[in-house]
């Protein structure tokens, strides 16, 4: 009735009388600004004044959820809160071991490391070094780029009868140990680790011999390979026959030269067409369809092929752009300008992807990451989905929707995301959002994901009309709940409503009267039927600590920094200092350590594709690991079979990654007290609950409380 009675009131007062409704602060006179200023009011302090906005609302959204959480924690024990934080903290080691694995690919080779390796197994050689009467190959390229003395006689030692040729070291004197030692220098620009002082001196004398003074980046940089390159790499258009290109075929060829050394060093692709030809006796020279790598790249990617390092600024302009990656570009930079770095960083990626050159396509991810925003996380968790995007890159993606929900949550970005996307995101324990923040975003995205699907089944009832539905004619009282219980099935699941706060939010009562959710079972993981006083939807702060009230799912809360800050801070107001308290409940004895040693064995999917001696290798550097990461002790410390298994596959991940591994062939299998094995659970759900019964049988490890007398009686 208060509502009927304002809005009548509102009808029936004059326009004399407005002001003397507003408020106090808006009785002032209009003041006019001129149209200049009201563009400077609108790009500098309009920006700023929203920016202020956005920060205090995410601000006072921080600050609900710390005054939710500390209203539920102050009336807990030591003892209680002493069990909260050392979950908290095995939570939070368990997040940056879910970061390193995350952050992990498998090693790119460096330029020196590459130029070593070619060195050592003779690839493409092409002349020789004379030392004591013996012929060493060598890679003209290498030396004549780094030593002086060696670029001046290179016109008078071409072979005769070969056409190589044949340089003669300057110093006989010396050992072959220091001979190797200075190609060793000149290919990688470091000393070998085991030579003495005295050693050191003698090779540092002979380089300066030779002039080699400076850096390996510091004469690739200055050497002119294209001037001295002995093959030719030849981009065309006129490879396709296909109608859309018949403009393209009066484009002229693009030819570069380069070291034919350096690029088979480098690309196993490339070395292979090398060898090749050079086993042909045919010209150098490499004809590629501008489909594959566009000419506008060429010389970034021959410049970084040489140094290691992507400079943009040496893009070709006025050059066609490959069609074939056209829209993935276009689906990344969307709403910006045409060129960007996302769209060249995309375009070099794949380029790095065909050539073989791992370095380089590490590099562009790199790129593709320190531009993630809230604009473009979208398109490049969509490009990096698809087939060759970039795994790496897709779970960067996920990893800053976990640490970015929150403002997710209140901006149009969540209508944007996918419901893949959504579900990859909130299977994490570590995703910054309070649990009804996530259930109000899932039913608004749910909602819209609803009103598109009336439009679009609607008929079109008007004439030159798109739909017969409007979007702000839609109420929610004209939403099937059905439907949208539908839509939602695999994403409501997600959401933990046993850690809502506060606990009877209108929010979640709403959800259960319109049906979204189903109600949980009255029973824990292994059936047992709680008291009435101590179920979760009566007393909804016991299963946060008590193990004696088991959990109706193993996950428990998701680890929120203010849940921490908060529990921390109410443990040193009860106990003096947190940090002495909480040291207490960490498990210390080593013996539990080595028992995780034995709860997994790695197993392999076909033995086809992963042999067991590859899975043997893959189980004693996860051994390793657990036993000498001091980050997998502090995952242990809470003695929950949750979180010690969650560690070990966040190392499993880490181990497949770095030894490049795919993750589909092979599997962690663990084992619990009873000798039964069971794979780790790929998904959290909170309806039903009972399916992790068999798999999580050391759930309640946790400190136990005094208050309770749940499975006493009986």
């Amino acid at each position: 009735m208060g509502a009927e009675h304002s809005s009548s009131l509102k009808r029936s007062v004059s326009g004399d009388d407005i002001d003397w409704i507003g408020p106090s602060t808006s009785h002032k006179n209009p003041v006019r600004r001129s149209r200049i200023a009201l563009v400077f009011f609108n790009k500098c302090v309009g920006t700023r004044i929203s920016r202020l906005n956005s920060r205090r609302k995410s601000r006072s959204l921080s600050r609900d959820i710390r005054r939710a959480f500390r209203e539920l924690i102050s009336s807990w024990s030591c003892t209680e809160l002493n069990a909260l934080c050392t979950e908290m903290e095995s939570g939070w080691a368990v997040k940056e071991l879910t970061d390193m694995a995350e952050g992990t690919r498998h090693p790119a080779t460096k330029l020196a490391q590459d130029l070593v390796d070619a060195l050592n197994s003779h690839v493409v050689t092409d002349s020789f070094v004379v030392f004591k009467g013996g012929q060493y190959p060598v890679h003209e390229a290498v030396l004549c780029s780094r030593s002086n003395y060696f670029c001046t006689s290179k016109e008078v030692v071409k072979g005769i009868a070969t056409g190589k040729c044949r340089f003669r070291f300057p110093d006989e004197n010396i050992s072959l140990e220091l001979f190797f030692a200075v190609l060793h220098y000149i290919y990688s620009g470091e000393m070998p680790s085991s030579l003495s002082a005295q050693q050191l001196q003698t090779v540092e004398n002979v380089l300066h011999r030779l002039g080699c003074t400076s850096s390996l980046e510091d004469d690739f940089l200055t050497y002119d390979f294209e001037k001295n390159g002995d093959c030719t790499l030849i981009f065309t258009t006129n490879g396709s026959s296909s109608s859309s290109n018949k403009k393209c075929s009066l484009v002229p060829d693009y030819k570069i030269r380069c070291s034919s050394v350096i690029v088979a060093a480098r690309s196993s692709f490339l070395k292979n067409l090398i060898i090749k030809k050079r086993q042909l006796s045919e010209p150098l020279e490499i004809v590629i369809d501008e489909h594959l790598i566009p000419r506008m790249y060429v010389p970034v990617v021959l410049h970084a092929v040489y140094t290691d390092r992507l400079d943009l600024s040496k893009i070709l302009d006025g050059c066609q752009v490959s069609a074939s990656s056209l829209n993935e570009v276009q689906a990344i930079a969307a709403g910006r300008r045409q060129r960007t770095p996302l769209r060249h960083a995309i375009e070099i990626y794949h380029i790095a992807v065909f050539l073989n050159l791992d370095l380089l396509a590490r590099i562009c991810e790199d790129i593709l990451v320190a531009e993630m925003s809230l604009d473009t996380v979208v398109g490049l968790w969509l490009w990096s989905s698809e087939i060759g995007g970039s795994h790496y890159v897709r779970r960067q993606c996920v990893a800053f929707l976990r640490s970015e929900f929150g403002r997710i949550c209140s901006s149009h970005l969540l209508f944007e995301l996918d419901e893949d996307l959504l579900r990859e995101c909130l299977l994490s324990d570590f995703v910054q959002c309070s649990e009804v923040e996530i259930l109000e975003s899932l039913v608004c995205w749910g909602e819209n994901e609803l009103v598109k699907r009336m439009e679009e089944r609607e008929p079109n009832l008007v004439a030159n009309t798109t739909h017969s539905i409007s979007r702000r004619g839609v109420r929610r009282s004209d939403l099937n709940d059905q439907e949208l219980k539908l839509i939602l099935r695999n994403l409501l699941p997600l959401v933990r409503t046993d850690y809502i706060l506060p606990p009877f939010h209108q929010s979640l009562n709403n959800a259960y009267k319109r049906g979204l959710l189903d109600i949980s079972p009255n029973s824990d993981l292994s059936g047992r039927k709680y008291p009435d006083s101590r179920s979760p939807d009566i007393n909804p702060d016991a299963h946060w600590f008590d193990n004696t009230v088991p959990r109706r799912h193993p996950c428990g809360p998701r680890i929120l920094v203010p849940y921490i800050n908060e529990a921390k801070a109410q443990l040193r107001r009860l106990c003096g200092n947190g940090a002495e308290v909480l040291s207490a409940f960490r498990r210390n004895d080593r013996n539990c350590y080595s028992s995780e040693l034995e709860r997994f064995r790695v197993v392999s999917e076909s033995t086809e594709v992963t042999s067991s001696s590859v899975c043997s290798q893959i189980e004693s550097k996860i051994i390793q690991i657990l036993r000498n990461e001091d980050l997998v002790k502090r995952a242990l410390t809470c003695g929950c079979s949750y979180h010690s298994t969650q560690a070990i596959e966040q190392v499993f991940l880490r181990v497949l990654r770095q030894m490049r591994v795919s993750e589909d062939s092979v599997r962690i299998l663990f084992f619990n007290d009873g000798g039964q094995s069971f794979y780790v659970p790929k998904h959290y759900t909170s309806q039903p609950a009972l399916a992790f019964s068999s798999m999580w049988p050391e759930i309640g490890l946790r400190p136990s409380s005094s208050q309770s007398n749940y499975g006493k009686a009986g």
